[in-house]
């Protein structure tokens, strides 16, 4: 995936075009989802067994939105099923406080039927999640930019008014 080829904050009907197991320690999968623009968004997916309730649910309704038979008791699947499936995922900006700034993350996924519209709808994000950014780390919005009548009045001077 080449840089600026990934899908933001939106809603996108895509496909799983993939499958990665990167975590030595089997707590996640990634998923790579793509939409018909070939933009992507990866998603690390928690397995059981799980250290948080809401991994479960999370894991359960997202595998089952996709059209995936989870084995019970264990919840397992063969992951090569994942491969192809259509969902419309919905990715939202939540902000990062540590890092000050946004990142996009899957918020849900929606089942899709075939027939149904396909979807592609980004959401960019707006100034004030910009201006958020930029205050975290530790940028002011230029003087012109803001509401101060001050600093785009001239500055009177005489060279009389310096010292040197």
């Amino acid at each position: 995936m080449k840089g600026g080829e990934f899908l933001g904050a939106g809603e996108f009907t895509v496909k799983v075009a993939n499958v990665e197991f990167n975590d030595r320690e089997n707590r996640y999968f990634t998923i790579i989802f793509e939409n018909n623009e070939g933009k992507q968004y990866k998603h690390n997916q928690f397995v059981p067994p799980f250290q948080q309730d809401f991994q479960e649910k999370q894991y359960i309704e997202l595998l089952s939105r996709l059209g995936i038979k989870l084995n019970l008791p264990d919840l397992t699947f063969d992951t090569n099923q994942l491969i192809n499936k259509i969902g419309t995922i919905v990715l939202k900006n939540k902000f990062n406080e540590e890092q000050g700034k946004y990142f996009v993350r899957l918020s849900y996924v929606k089942v899709w039927n075939k027939g149904d519209e396909v979807v592609n709808k980004p959401e960019p994000k707006t100034d004030e999640m910009k201006q958020k950014e930029q205050q975290a780390n530790g940028k002011q919005t230029s003087m012109s930019q803001q509401s101060n009548l001050f600093a785009n009045a001239p500055i009177e001077i005489n060279d009389d008014d310096l010292p040197f």
